[in-house]
Formats: structure tokens, C-alpha cells, sequence
């Protein structure tokens, strides 16, 4: 059976490293994985105020990180459209981060995506030492700043899922 959001795997490496060994805290459900994640800084000792109180991505490290590695690795396929790899954009930050922690706990990634604005040579092959795939794709017209896909003919997708064999399966279009 496949999971099919990524935010829910980092919940649960986020929560499991420190919730309390309860059946309200299982990592194993969404809400107890953000429970723990809640009720982890009353366990550290601080103020609920200092718990949510976001720091600037300048001073992230990976300090900030809870460790990843309480779960076996997990193999996850991504799968994106439009692409966040060619441009900067908050769209790209956010998985780029993603990759980074899925790196940090270890996991396996595979990435489809689509990019028909960029030169085929100068696509990116891999981000956090995942590889990337690019499967073909047609501009929108309503907005033609992004590539959108429907994997045909070439089924990259449908393949990338039968060979791989993910754990969890992250689908993102808008």
C-alpha cells in the first residue's frame, strides 16, 4: 500500500525522535506523528511560544534536525510537475529541502519531472544525490510559464513505479 505524501514522512521522522513511547503518539498515524512533534518541547523544556517560533532559513543547521534515522530507510518516488530543479522559487526551495532531509535519514528517491522550457542538455540529473528523470511534456495554455505532462508516450512513470517499487509515492501538479 503506498502513502502519498511526503509531509507525512517527515512528520514521522520528526515526531518519533521524540515522542514517548504511547499508543497516542504512534508514528505510524499523521496525527500522532504531529502530536509528538507538539509535545516533544514540553519534553525539552521549553516554552510553547519558543517551540513554534520559526527560525530564518540563514540560520538553519542540521543541528535543527531531529535525527532520521529511527526508521528503516524508505524508498520514495517523486514525481513533479512543473519542475523545481530549472528556476529559484519557493516552489524549489521546498524540494530541495525535502530531498536534503530524505538524504539525511537515509532514504532512496527517484524524481520525475518535466521541464519543456530548458534545453535537454542542460537539465539537472540529479539534486542531494537522487537522480533526477525528465519525462516529456507540453506548455500550458492559460499559462504558458510551466511544462505540464501526461507521461505519453513514454510512461516514465508508470515504469519508474513498477521496476522501483516505492514505499511512499509523492504527486505533485497544480
Amino acid at each position: 500500500m503506498y502513502t502519498i505524501s511526503v509531509a507525512i514522512l517527515l512528520c514521522q521522522h520528526a515526531a518519533t525522535a521524540y515522542a514517548p513511547a504511547s499508543p497516542l503518539f504512534s508514528s505510524r498515524s499523521p496525527v500522532g506523528a504531529m502530536a509528538g512533534a507538539a509535545a516533544s518541547s514540553s519534553q525539552l523544556g521549553m516554552s510553547s511560544a519558543a517551540a513554534i517560533a520559526p527560525k530564518a532559513p540563514s540560520e538553519w543547521d542540521d543541528a535543527d534536525a531531529p535525527p532520521l534515522k529511527r526508521h528503516k530507510p524508505r524508498k520514495i518516488a517523486m514525481m513533479i510537475e512543473p519542475t523545481p530543479f530549472t528556476h529559484v522559487s519557493g516552489y524549489a526551495n521546498r524540494f530541495n529541502e525535502a530531498l536534503r532531509y530524505l538524504a539525511k535519514a537515509n532514504d532512496e528517491v527517484q524524481v520525475l519531472t518535466v521541464d519543456g522550457k530548458t534545453d535537454p542538455n542542460e537539465l539537472p540529473t540529479e539534486a542531494h544525490g537522487f537522480s533526477i528523470e525528465h519525462t516529456q511534456g507540453f506548455t500550458f495554455p492559460l499559462y504558458n510559464h510551466i511544462t505540464l505532462t501526461v507521461d505519453l508516450p513514454e510512461m516514465k512513470g508508470a515504469k519508474m513505479l513498477e521496476k522501483f517499487k516505492p514505499d511512499l509515492i509523492h504527486v505533485t501538479s497544480p
